[in-house]
């Protein structure tokens, strides 16, 4: 065979398969816009709360982890996702000195669900999802500001204040996706 036709024919094979092959069309979804819209189709309570929060009395490096979520997180769902869940996240010994001085906090896990790694377990999930672009240094940065801001807006003397933004965020989505709710809270 010719070898100008072989060329020619393996040309148009690979026209017609790059053509036909919705990742190479123009208009295809991305990994990161597919798994966006699954979250939309699938909302939690923490989506009804602020996406944004004030991190200026942070310290550089937690404003730095504030960043990339808000960047890097918004990919796949709304920031208000992790901003607003119920994960607090808390060393054995923490937890032991927040029984006796933040007792509430152990009360409602749909309010505060307290363990030792879940944030690092949490944005290690996301990091497998398909189209994630968060590199291992920057998903430790995110971890650590959502360790740290969830301790810093949930405990102590914004326990209260959290319990009740929780409660209402909880309350709106109970209305507003009642199949939704029973799914992930009344069917365990």
């Amino acid at each position: 065979m010719n070898k100008k036709l072989v060329v020619a024919a393996f040309a148009a094979l690979v026209t017609v398969s790059v053509l036909n092959f919705p990742a190479f069309s123009e208009g295809a979804k991305s990994a990161a816009e597919l798994e966006k819209e699954k979250a939309l189709k699938n909302p939690y309570p923490n989506d009804f709360g602020p996406d944004k929060i004030d991190v200026s009395g942070y310290t550089p490096e937690q404003q730095a982890g504030y960043k990339l979520l808000q960047d890097k997180c918004s990919r796949c769902h709304t920031p208000s996702r992790p901003l607003n869940s119920q994960f607090l996240q808390l060393k054995p010994e923490e937890q032991a000195s927040m029984k006796t001085s933040n007792p509430e906090i152990f009360k409602d896990k749909l309010v505060w669900q307290v363990e030792d790694s879940i944030w690092q377990r949490y944005v290690k999930r996301m990091m497998s999802k398909p189209g994630c672009a968060i590199a291992d240094a920057d998903g430790r940065k995110i971890f650590t500001f959502l360790r740290d801001d969830s301790k810093k807006r949930k405990t102590g003397a914004n326990a209260k204040a959290w319990a009740e933004h929780r409660k209402k965020l909880l309350a709106q989505f109970k209305e507003k996706y009642p199949a939704r709710y029973k799914e992930l809270f009344e069917a365990q």
